[in-house]
Protein backbone atom coordinates (compact mmCIF):
# COMPACT_ATOMS: atom_id res chain seq x y z
CA UNK A 1 0.00 0.00 0.00
CA UNK A 2 1.56 3.84 -1.39
CA UNK A 3 1.59 5.81 1.73
CA UNK A 4 2.64 9.44 0.69
CA UNK A 5 3.52 11.19 3.64
CA UNK A 6 2.93 15.27 3.14
CA UNK A 7 1.43 16.87 6.20
CA UNK A 8 3.94 16.19 9.30
CA UNK A 9 3.94 17.51 13.06
CA UNK A 10 6.22 17.62 15.54
CA UNK A 11 6.20 17.77 19.21
CA UNK A 12 9.80 18.94 20.90
CA UNK A 13 10.93 20.88 17.83
CA UNK A 14 13.26 23.47 19.89
CA UNK A 15 14.96 20.87 22.16
CA UNK A 16 18.66 18.54 21.55
CA UNK A 17 16.39 15.69 20.14
CA UNK A 18 13.65 17.82 18.12
CA UNK A 19 16.14 20.89 16.65
CA UNK A 20 17.89 18.82 13.90
CA UNK A 21 14.83 16.95 13.27
CA UNK A 22 12.82 20.04 12.81
CA UNK A 23 15.34 21.53 10.80
CA UNK A 24 15.60 18.27 8.25
CA UNK A 25 11.72 18.69 7.70
CA UNK A 26 11.95 21.95 6.93
CA UNK A 27 14.77 21.74 4.45
CA UNK A 28 12.62 19.26 2.47
CA UNK A 29 10.01 21.26 0.37
CA UNK A 30 7.73 17.85 -0.19
CA UNK A 31 6.51 18.38 3.27
CA UNK A 32 3.92 20.71 5.13
CA UNK A 33 5.15 20.88 8.45
CA UNK A 34 3.19 22.08 11.69
CA UNK A 35 5.33 22.48 15.26
CA UNK A 36 3.26 21.48 18.54
CA UNK A 37 3.54 23.20 21.69
CA UNK A 38 2.32 23.83 24.87
CA UNK A 39 0.94 26.74 25.98
CA UNK A 40 3.14 27.72 28.47
CA UNK A 41 6.46 27.75 26.47
CA UNK A 42 8.40 30.07 25.43
CA UNK A 43 10.48 28.90 22.74
CA UNK A 44 10.49 30.36 19.44
CA UNK A 45 9.85 28.94 16.30
CA UNK A 46 11.21 29.47 12.80
CA UNK A 47 9.45 32.66 11.41
CA UNK A 48 6.16 31.03 8.99
CA UNK A 49 5.83 28.25 10.85
CA UNK A 50 2.39 26.70 11.53
CA UNK A 51 2.64 26.76 15.98
CA UNK A 52 -0.28 24.70 17.18
CA UNK A 53 -0.90 25.25 21.03
CA UNK A 54 -2.13 22.89 23.54
CA UNK A 55 -2.54 22.89 27.17
CA UNK A 56 0.56 21.25 29.42
CA UNK A 57 -1.89 19.03 30.36
CA UNK A 58 -1.44 16.97 26.79
CA UNK A 59 -4.79 15.46 26.86
CA UNK A 60 -5.53 12.81 24.28
CA UNK A 61 -8.46 15.18 23.27
CA UNK A 62 -6.09 18.08 22.65
CA UNK A 63 -3.69 15.73 21.01
CA UNK A 64 -6.59 14.46 19.03
CA UNK A 65 -7.42 17.84 17.30
CA UNK A 66 -4.14 18.85 16.74
CA UNK A 67 -3.47 15.56 15.14
CA UNK A 68 -6.45 15.77 12.65
CA UNK A 69 -5.05 16.53 9.02
CA UNK A 70 -1.69 14.72 9.82
CA UNK A 71 -0.22 12.72 7.66
CA UNK A 72 2.73 11.84 10.11
CA UNK A 73 3.52 12.55 14.07
CA UNK A 74 7.14 12.74 14.75
CA UNK A 75 7.66 13.15 18.48
CA UNK A 76 10.92 14.43 19.48
CA UNK A 77 9.92 15.39 22.97
CA UNK A 78 12.78 15.04 26.23
CA UNK A 79 13.47 11.86 28.01
CA UNK A 80 11.46 13.04 30.84
CA UNK A 81 8.09 13.81 29.80
CA UNK A 82 8.40 10.59 27.45
CA UNK A 83 9.21 7.70 30.07
CA UNK A 84 7.59 9.44 33.30
CA UNK A 85 4.38 9.11 33.02
CA UNK A 86 2.03 7.77 29.90
CA UNK A 87 2.02 11.36 27.74
CA UNK A 88 3.84 8.37 25.40
CA UNK A 89 0.71 6.23 25.06
CA UNK A 90 -1.63 8.69 25.05
CA UNK A 91 0.43 10.23 21.98
CA UNK A 92 -0.29 6.85 20.32
CA UNK A 93 -4.28 7.07 21.14
CA UNK A 94 -4.58 10.45 19.58
CA UNK A 95 -2.81 9.59 16.39
CA UNK A 96 -4.79 6.45 16.09
CA UNK A 97 -8.28 8.75 16.91
CA UNK A 98 -7.42 11.34 14.59
CA UNK A 99 -6.04 9.36 11.91
CA UNK A 100 -2.54 9.67 11.43
CA UNK A 101 -0.64 7.49 9.02
CA UNK A 102 2.79 7.47 10.44
CA UNK A 103 4.30 8.06 13.79
CA UNK A 104 7.67 8.07 14.48
CA UNK A 105 7.80 8.03 18.71
CA UNK A 106 10.62 9.62 20.75
CA UNK A 107 13.18 6.32 20.71
CA UNK A 108 16.58 7.36 19.62
CA UNK A 109 19.21 5.92 21.29
CA UNK A 110 19.34 1.88 22.10
CA UNK A 111 17.14 -0.72 20.90
CA UNK A 112 14.61 -0.43 23.23
CA UNK A 113 13.26 -4.04 22.97
CA UNK A 114 16.33 -5.31 23.63
CA UNK A 115 16.40 -7.18 27.53
CA UNK A 116 19.74 -6.15 27.72
CA UNK A 117 19.24 -1.99 27.87
CA UNK A 118 15.98 -2.40 29.20
CA UNK A 119 17.19 -4.05 32.28
CA UNK A 120 20.25 -1.97 32.69
CA UNK A 121 18.76 1.54 32.11
CA UNK A 122 14.86 2.27 32.97
CA UNK A 123 14.45 5.02 30.78
CA UNK A 124 14.95 2.41 27.93
CA UNK A 125 12.39 0.12 29.70
CA UNK A 126 9.68 2.40 29.72
CA UNK A 127 10.77 3.47 26.19
CA UNK A 128 9.83 -0.58 25.08
CA UNK A 129 6.77 -0.73 26.86
CA UNK A 130 5.90 2.80 24.74
CA UNK A 131 6.94 0.85 21.16
CA UNK A 132 5.30 -2.53 22.50
CA UNK A 133 2.29 -0.72 22.67
CA UNK A 134 2.02 1.25 19.49
CA UNK A 135 3.54 -2.01 17.32
CA UNK A 136 -0.21 -3.60 19.34
CA UNK A 137 -2.11 -0.62 18.43
CA UNK A 138 -1.03 -0.08 14.92
CA UNK A 139 -1.38 -4.10 14.05
CA UNK A 140 -5.34 -3.56 15.64
CA UNK A 141 -5.79 -0.81 13.03
CA UNK A 142 -5.09 -2.97 10.05
CA UNK A 143 -2.86 -0.65 8.62
CA UNK A 144 -4.22 3.03 9.48
CA UNK A 145 -1.61 3.65 11.34
CA UNK A 146 1.86 2.69 11.06
CA UNK A 147 5.21 3.34 13.02
CA UNK A 148 8.97 4.02 12.51
CA UNK A 149 11.46 3.94 15.24
CA UNK A 150 14.95 5.21 15.12
CA UNK A 151 17.84 4.14 17.21
CA UNK A 152 20.94 5.91 16.33
CA UNK A 153 23.24 5.15 19.70
CA UNK A 154 25.12 8.12 20.65
CA UNK A 155 25.33 11.88 19.39
CA UNK A 156 28.78 12.12 19.79
CA UNK A 157 28.45 15.93 18.95
CA UNK A 158 25.39 16.86 21.09
CA UNK A 159 28.22 14.85 23.91
CA UNK A 160 31.05 16.91 23.40
CA UNK A 161 28.92 20.33 23.68
CA UNK A 162 28.94 20.83 27.17
CA UNK A 163 25.79 23.80 26.77
CA UNK A 164 23.85 21.14 25.49
CA UNK A 165 24.79 17.99 27.24
CA UNK A 166 26.57 19.06 30.18
CA UNK A 167 29.88 16.61 29.11
CA UNK A 168 26.89 13.51 28.64
CA UNK A 169 30.38 11.22 27.91
CA UNK A 170 32.59 12.45 31.04
CA UNK A 171 34.67 14.10 28.06
CA UNK A 172 35.39 17.93 28.73
CA UNK A 173 36.89 19.27 25.68
CA UNK A 174 37.53 22.98 26.88
CA UNK A 175 39.32 21.95 30.04
CA UNK A 176 41.28 18.54 28.60
CA UNK A 177 39.98 15.94 31.05
CA UNK A 178 37.94 12.97 30.92
CA UNK A 179 37.01 10.11 33.20
CA UNK A 180 36.94 6.74 31.37
CA UNK A 181 35.14 3.78 32.84
CA UNK A 182 36.80 0.42 33.34
CA UNK A 183 38.74 -0.44 29.95
CA UNK A 184 37.35 2.53 28.04
CA UNK A 185 37.03 0.50 25.22
CA UNK A 186 33.51 -0.99 25.04
CA UNK A 187 32.32 -0.34 21.55
CA UNK A 188 29.58 1.86 21.42
CA UNK A 189 27.59 3.46 17.59
CA UNK A 190 27.54 7.23 17.08
CA UNK A 191 25.28 8.66 14.77
CA UNK A 192 25.56 12.65 14.78
CA UNK A 193 22.37 14.80 15.53
CA UNK A 194 22.28 15.83 12.07
CA UNK A 195 22.56 12.59 10.58
CA UNK A 196 19.65 11.59 12.85
CA UNK A 197 17.55 14.70 11.59
CA UNK A 198 18.13 13.60 7.97
CA UNK A 199 17.35 10.04 8.40
CA UNK A 200 13.54 10.97 10.33
CA UNK A 201 12.95 12.95 7.07
CA UNK A 202 14.65 10.24 4.59
CA UNK A 203 12.43 8.08 6.55
CA UNK A 204 9.03 10.19 5.85
CA UNK A 205 9.82 10.35 2.30
CA UNK A 206 10.16 6.40 2.20
CA UNK A 207 7.36 5.61 3.83
CA UNK A 208 6.46 1.91 2.22
CA UNK A 209 10.26 0.88 3.13
CA UNK A 210 10.07 2.37 6.36
CA UNK A 211 6.72 1.30 6.90
CA UNK A 212 6.73 -0.63 10.73
CA UNK A 213 10.83 -0.43 10.66
CA UNK A 214 12.92 -0.49 13.45
CA UNK A 215 15.48 1.70 11.79
CA UNK A 216 19.09 1.29 13.01
CA UNK A 217 21.40 3.97 12.27
CA UNK A 218 25.27 4.15 12.76
CA UNK A 219 27.77 6.77 11.20
CA UNK A 220 30.89 4.60 12.75
CA UNK A 221 31.52 2.67 15.89
CA UNK A 222 33.97 3.93 18.78
CA UNK A 223 34.79 4.00 22.26
CA UNK A 224 36.39 5.97 25.04
CA UNK A 225 39.87 5.04 24.89
CA UNK A 226 40.05 6.76 21.10
CA UNK A 227 37.52 9.85 20.97
CA UNK A 228 40.21 10.91 23.39
CA UNK A 229 43.06 9.44 21.55
CA UNK A 230 41.69 12.08 18.81
CA UNK A 231 41.26 14.74 21.17
CA UNK A 232 44.64 14.46 22.44
CA UNK A 233 45.95 14.33 18.49
CA UNK A 234 44.58 16.74 17.28
CA UNK A 235 44.55 19.24 20.56
CA UNK A 236 48.28 18.39 20.85
CA UNK A 237 47.55 18.25 24.55
CA UNK A 238 48.08 15.54 27.51
CA UNK A 239 44.67 15.31 28.62
CA UNK A 240 44.36 14.50 32.32
CA UNK A 241 42.39 11.25 32.39
CA UNK A 242 40.27 9.98 35.44
CA UNK A 243 39.66 5.85 35.47
CA UNK A 244 36.87 4.70 37.24
CA UNK A 245 35.11 1.40 37.80
CA UNK A 246 31.09 1.07 36.72
CA UNK A 247 30.25 -1.54 38.85
CA UNK A 248 29.62 0.65 42.17
CA UNK A 249 28.50 3.83 40.50
CA UNK A 250 25.77 1.57 38.44
CA UNK A 251 24.42 -0.36 41.65
CA UNK A 252 24.46 3.47 43.56
CA UNK A 253 22.77 4.96 40.72
CA UNK A 254 19.87 2.46 40.48
CA UNK A 255 19.33 2.33 44.00
CA UNK A 256 18.79 5.92 43.77
CA UNK A 257 16.69 5.74 41.28
CA UNK A 258 14.03 3.05 42.86
CA UNK A 259 14.10 5.14 45.65
CA UNK A 260 12.12 7.23 43.61
CA UNK A 261 14.73 9.82 41.95
CA UNK A 262 13.90 9.61 38.51
CA UNK A 263 16.62 11.67 37.54
CA UNK A 264 19.30 9.32 38.43
CA UNK A 265 18.89 7.65 35.15
CA UNK A 266 20.98 10.45 33.02
CA UNK A 267 24.01 9.17 34.54
CA UNK A 268 22.91 5.76 34.28
CA UNK A 269 22.24 5.95 30.55
CA UNK A 270 25.46 7.90 30.01
CA UNK A 271 27.71 5.04 31.64
CA UNK A 272 25.57 2.46 30.01
CA UNK A 273 27.26 4.01 26.71
CA UNK A 274 31.06 4.35 27.88
CA UNK A 275 31.22 1.40 30.51
CA UNK A 276 32.23 -2.55 29.77
CA UNK A 277 28.61 -3.37 29.90
CA UNK A 278 26.83 -5.22 27.22
CA UNK A 279 23.66 -2.93 25.90
CA UNK A 280 23.36 -4.52 22.14
CA UNK A 281 24.76 -0.58 21.12
CA UNK A 282 27.05 -1.98 18.65
CA UNK A 283 24.47 -2.31 15.90
CA UNK A 284 26.39 -2.93 13.07
CA UNK A 285 27.36 -6.12 14.92
CA UNK A 286 24.07 -7.17 15.07
CA UNK A 287 21.10 -5.20 13.14
CA UNK A 288 21.10 -3.55 9.79
CA UNK A 289 21.92 -0.38 9.40
CA UNK A 290 20.27 2.27 7.32
CA UNK A 291 22.28 4.72 6.55
CA UNK A 292 22.75 4.00 3.09
CA UNK A 293 18.98 3.19 2.32
CA UNK A 294 18.07 6.94 3.75
CA UNK A 295 21.14 8.51 1.63
CA UNK A 296 22.77 9.81 4.91
CA UNK A 297 26.14 11.76 4.29
CA UNK A 298 28.91 9.81 5.60
CA UNK A 299 30.60 11.20 8.89
CA UNK A 300 33.77 9.97 10.70
CA UNK A 301 35.11 9.87 14.36
CA UNK A 302 37.90 12.67 13.49
CA UNK A 303 35.52 14.92 11.49
CA UNK A 304 33.42 14.97 14.58
CA UNK A 305 36.33 15.75 17.08
CA UNK A 306 37.71 18.99 14.84
CA UNK A 307 34.10 20.25 15.29
CA UNK A 308 33.94 20.17 19.17
CA UNK A 309 37.45 21.16 19.30
CA UNK A 310 36.51 24.72 17.02
CA UNK A 311 33.27 25.07 19.08
CA UNK A 312 35.58 24.67 22.61
CA UNK A 313 37.94 26.95 21.07
CA UNK A 314 35.20 29.83 20.38
CA UNK A 315 33.29 29.11 23.44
Amino acid sequence: MSSVIKNVIIAGATGSVGAPILKALLDEPSFNVTILTRASSSAKFPKGTPVKSISDEYTVEELTKAFKGQDAVVVALSTTPVARDDLAFRIIDATIAAGVKRLIPSEFGANNLDPRATSLVPVYEAKGKMLQYLQKKAAASNGKLTWTSISCGSWLDWALNPLKSGNFLFIDVKNRKATVYDSGKAPFTITTSRNTGLAVARALLKADETENKQIFLSDFVSNSREIIASLEKQTGDKWDITVKDSKPEIEALRKIYDAGDFYSTYPLLAISFVADVDVGYNFPKEQKIWNAQLGLPKEELDGVIKEAIELANRS
